[in-house]
């Protein structure tokens, strides 16, 4: 082992410069693999099922984005006319999307009492925002924006202090929220209000009434009735196929390193048939000489793969102190799960062995003379 170990060594020496730039390549693919990881891994955050709502939501119709929704006081009027004993209450909320500290973030302005009841925000910090330039903030955002009771942010020139920081079953714990009020003031209302919250009866079938309102022509005619619970679901299902695109490339970039290899060891064994040649006639066998080639071609991986997982985890830790980033109203958190790791360097293994092995082929044909293929 010692004298295979000596061999390595010398031979990735002498041939450094070729040594340096396998790794390097291999490293820019390890890197690629880790970074898509940590991805899939914040994705996976976002692509579970939200909890069950029971409740309904209107948007104007042909609407994906809750900001390009425009909604006015009649909408919540009428439906309430149509399904008087099935609706609760009605109530608007007014959505937006912003640039706040070079990061676009949500804002929600709802009703003060609807904070904790309807939507279910739960109250960790602080207090309720009352109708003055004051918010609450999801925990989440909170964290990333190093926010706290007490900072000052500031929306449309305003400076908006927050006062508490609430927790949701939902993801949308990285929104700010206040109060309705604040929001008209805020935004002026000359687009209305983005979203109508209906809150039905317990005995009530959310489908039943949805579809109710869905078939009424004072409805369907200029605004769509949502499932609250299958609207959740609609990103949802974008979040999973983003994840599974991130599993997919990853995948996809570590099988780069069986070409990598194949190319790196063909190129050597063509190089160097002369020498190879020799040692055939000296005895080596083919097996010995293809095992020489997987043990650095090894060597050659694990200090790649090394070199990899370092840069990505400098990068995950400046990202997550430096850039912030977000999705749906809740951040992108990078993160590196030593499982993810552990997987990537066993396939780096696999697939840089494969690519030996489709070259092990040559070394029969091998011959000392006139130092190539026989």
């Amino acid at each position: 082992m010692l004298t295979l170990g000596y061999f390595i060594f010398k031979d990735l020496v002498y041939d450094r410069w070729r040594s340096l730039l396998t790794v390097s390549g291999i490293a820019v693919t390890v890197l690629a693999y880790l970074l898509l990881s940590s991805f899939a891994q914040a994705f996976q955050v976002f692509s579970q099922h939200p909890q069950m709502s029971s409740n309904l939501v209107v948007l104007a119709v042909d609407v994906i984005d809750p900001m390009e929704s425009s909604l006015d006081e009649g909408v919540l009027q009428t439906v309430q006319k149509i399904a008087p004993d099935q609706i609760a209450q009605v109530f608007p909320v007014i959505f937006r999307h912003l640039n706040i500290q070079d990061q676009i973030m949500e804002i929600r302005a709802v009703p003060l009492e609807q904070m904790p009841t309807s939507l279910a925000l739960t109250l960790d910090e602080g207090s309720w925002p009352d109708d003055q330039p004051e918010i609450v903030v999801g925990e989440d955002l909170a964290r990333i924006a190093a926010w706290k009771t007490g900072s000052k942010v500031k929306i449309y020139g305003t400076d908006f202090l927050v006062v508490g920081l609430v927790s949701s079953g939902e993801n949308n714990s990285g929104a700010i929220w206040m109060t309705y009020s604040e929001g008209q003031r805020l935004f002026s209302m000359r687009r209305g209000f983005q979203v109508g919250y209906l809150c039905l009866k317990p005995s009530a079938n959310p489908e039943s009434v949805r579809a109710l309102l869905q078939a009424d022509p004072r409805i369907s005619s200029q605004y769509t009735v949502y499932l609250e619970s299958a609207l959740s679901s609609g990103y949802y299902q974008v979040y999973h196929n983003l994840l599974t695109l991130s599993h997919i490339m990853g995948l996809v970039a570590l099988l780069a390193i069986t070409f990598g290899t194949y190319n790196t060891t063909n190129l050597s064994l063509t190089e160097r048939g002369h020498e190879i040649g020799l040692l055939r006639v000296l005895g080596f066998s083919q097996g010995k000489l293809c095992g020489f080639l997987l043990a650095r071609t090894l060597v050659l991986t694990l200090a790649a793969f090394g070199v990899g997982w370092i840069i990505a985890v400098v990068f995950i830790n400046y990202h997550r102190t430096h850039i912030a980033m977000g999705l749906s109203a809740a951040p992108i958190v990078l993160n590196l799960p030593p499982s993810a790791g552990l997987l990537g360097l066993a396939l780096a293994i696999i697939f840089s062995s494969l690519g030996v092995w489709l070259t092990s082929g040559r070394l029969g044909g091998l011959s000392p003379l006139a130092g190539g293929d026989g």
